[in-house]
């Protein structure tokens, strides 16, 4: 002891203590200095804080800066290959009946045509009715003038004997539509029957035997 005591001087006790806290007490003093949200940008180096120090999902995306949005946008990757095709789903229930709607407004009434069997015998007149026509009237032998109604087209009348209520067995019937007539004046539909004679020869020859049916279709 009094060989220490001897080598212990003021200036080593001084030395020694402030190895001390250079050495240990100054970090402690440090640490305990360092206060709850006393570190702020300015204590943080740049370059201090990388990427495999930032926790997972730590970071969401409304404390990013728009430049930096933008640019994890961009960072998009390749795009993956077609998933396969799902199974088809369950057909589902059929839905209630909807409601009737309101009726449509009534159509224009159509055109039937005009159609009439005109008798011969014991005169020429209309067998029942005759929708299309008004009169009928024999202007030659054999040559009959039928007058349309208003709006009846005779462009494209059919003829044909009514054997029934025609004398003779063998006949034919000749319509002229479209303006086309020998007889009658314009605009009325004529009508030409024949009896077919065979001797001497074939022959057509014009007859007042021979009613026949005539319709004219509407257009």
């Amino acid at each position: 002891m009094r060989a220490l005591r001897s080598k212990l001087t003021y200036a080593n006790v001084i030395s020694t203590l402030c190895l001390f806290l250079v050495l240990g007490g100054g970090a402690a003093v440090a640490a305990t200095q360092l206060t709850k949200n006393s570190v702020g940008t300015k204590q943080i180096r740049n370059g201090a804080i990388t990427g495999p120090k930032i926790k997972r999902a730590s970071i969401e995306a409304t404390k990013l800066t728009p430049l930096a949005i933008s640019t994890l946008d961009g960072q998009k990757g390749a795009k993956g290959a077609k998933g396969a095709t799902g199974a088809r789903g369950a057909t589902g229930a059929k839905g209630d009946r909807g409601a009737t709607g309101p009726q449509g407004a009534q159509g224009v009434p159509g055109n039937p045509g005009a159609f009439a069997t005109v008798l011969v015998n014991p005169s020429v007149g209309f067998q029942g009715s005759h929708p299309g026509f008004t009169a009928v009237e024999r202007a030659a032998t054999g040559a009959y003038c039928l007058t349309p109604t208003n709006g009846t087209s005779i462009a494209h009348p059919i003829a044909s004997a009514s054997w029934k209520e025609s004398s003779g067995s063998a006949h034919f019937v000749e319509p002229l539509g479209g303006g086309e007539v020998s007889f009658c004046a314009a605009g009325k539909l004529e009508v030409l029957t024949y009896d077919l004679q065979e001797l001497p020869t074939v022959a057509a020859v014009p007859s007042n035997g021979v009613a026949f049916t005539v319709f004219a279709p509407a257009g």
